[in-house]
């Protein structure tokens, strides 16, 4: 069993945190140890650093050395500094994994998750690496679905079949994410499915082979990459073809594996923290009154806000607050109403004109 980590991404919802050169997944966004940090720890409980591959920018390498030193440096899975979405980059962790691991399961891990309680996660990882070597399914989480949420695709849930203290089902169809809040409560109210979430687990040789059936162009480029490898000018050349391949989502390729009739979904049996947004953040460890201080903060009247200072000597007295989002870095204060959190996407956009230094 080997787990592959990913952590390649951007994360520009947690500016000003989450910076171009040093993103969410490397910052101290929940506490003072970053997500990637928790995962990495996390798995070191039950596997040992041998077995742990990172996949990443080339531009992320000093934060994998400085926050996870136990990773051999042979286990780094490195990407062009490219921005092509996930699907290409996952298909060259894919890739190498499948030619140094062929018929050895692999679980897929975002690095900019938190999990908690962590014990269960890893019961979890062996109910997967179970069902894989025994039936050879393909496995994929979900998360129980109650409410509409528009950033989710969904998994309908088949019979439940044996696991080991997880739940698990056949899984019979993949609904990806509808446009409407309308269709997606039908959905929610009308079938029985969990909100997908990735953590999938299989063998590396099979998803490079469904790469080829569901993706020709990039499979046809990662096996130009393949043959590229372990030879004079490899990073240039690796360079070169990656950049020619189209941006996409690893869905591409495996909502047609779990459609196929031959997959399995695990419920989460975690809590599990998409570290994606300031609300996300507030959410995770939100008091009676709905606030998230990662400060040293007297509040008075105040309710759902998030406060985070870098400075944790600082004292923050606020009053009369509602729905508020404070995000102190080091070089920028950020303040705005948790409805506008949208805005993130303006100011960069200002920013990237007047003051790209603060990206």
């Amino acid at each position: 069993m080997k787990i592959l980590v990913v952590c390649g991404g951007q994360g520009t919802k947690l500016w000003p945190y989450s910076r171009q050169d040093k993103p969410k997944q490397f910052q101290p966004i929940i506490g003072d140890k970053s997500s990637y940090q928790f995962c990495v720890e996390t798995l070191l409980t039950a596997f040992a650093a041998e077995d742990i591959f990172v996949s990443t920018k080339h531009k992320f390498i000093r934060y994998i050395s400085e926050q996870s030193p136990q990773i051999p440096l042979r286990n780094y899975i490195i990407e062009p500094d490219i921005a092509l979405d996930r699907g290409p980059g996952e298909g060259l962790a894919f890739l190498r994994l499948s030619m140094l691991f062929p018929d050895e399961p692999v679980f897929y891990v975002q690095g900019d998750m938190v999990r908690e309680p962590a014990e269960r996660f890893i019961d979890m990882i062996k109910a997967a690496e179970k069902i894989v070597t025994e039936t050879g399914r393909y496995v994929t989480g979900g998360l129980k679905a109650t409410e509409p949420n528009m950033g989710a695709d969904y998994l309908e849930l088949g019979d439940r079949i044996a696991s080991d203290g997880v739940e698990a089902y056949e899984l019979t169809k993949f609904h990806y994410r509808k446009n409407t809040v309308r269709e997606t409560r039908e959905l929610v109210d009308n079938f029985r499915v969990a909100a997908h979430w990735n953590h999938l687990c299989w063998y590396p040789a099979k998803v490079i082979e469904a790469y080829k059936q569901y993706r020709p162009d990039w499979h046809d480029a990662l096996m130009r990459i393949k043959d590229a490898m372990d030879k004079p000018g490899e990073q240039e050349a690796i360079r070169a073809i990656y950049e020619t391949m189209a941006k996409g989502p690893t869905e591409d390729v495996t909502r047609n594996i779990m459609d196929s009739g031959d997959a399995v979904v695990l419920l989460l049996p975690f809590k599990n923290t998409d570290v994606g947004t300031w609300e996300s953040v507030r959410q995770f460890d939100e008091d009676d009154d709905g606030n998230h201080f990662d400060a040293n903060v007297m509040a008075i009247g105040t309710s759902r806000t998030l406060i985070k200072m870098k400075d944790k000597n600082k004292l923050v007295a606020v009053a009369g607050l509602k729905d508020v989002v404070v995000v102190d870095s080091d070089d920028v204060l950020l303040i705005l109403p948790s409805d506008d959190i949208d805005k993130i996407k303006e100011i960069q956009s200002r920013l990237a004109e007047q003051q790209p230094d603060k990206l």
